[in-house]
């Protein structure tokens, strides 16, 4: 490889460590929000990553559907 093949490598680096770190952060919104592995792992395509995390952070958690559905479950009967 020549200086300038691994310039352009380590120009990127950064980009990637802020994606994967990104995807780590996506892992337990994904599983909390009761989505699929998927949308963290879409986090990892660039720019993709961005609207799927704002997704993920707009969602109602899962824990707190679930307790309202049997809130309503009891108030129905």
């Amino acid at each position: 490889m020549h200086d300038s093949d691994t310039d352009a490598l380590l120009s990127l680096l950064p980009f990637a460590i802020v994606t994967f770190i990104v995807f780590l952060f996506a892992i337990p919104l994904s599983r909390r929000k009761g989505r699929g592995f998927g949308y963290a792992l879409l986090c990892l395509v660039p720019l993709v990553g961005t609207l799927v995390l704002f997704y993920l952070l707009s969602l109602t958690d899962k824990q707190v559907l679930d307790r309202l559905a049997a809130l309503e479950g009891k108030a129905t009967r």
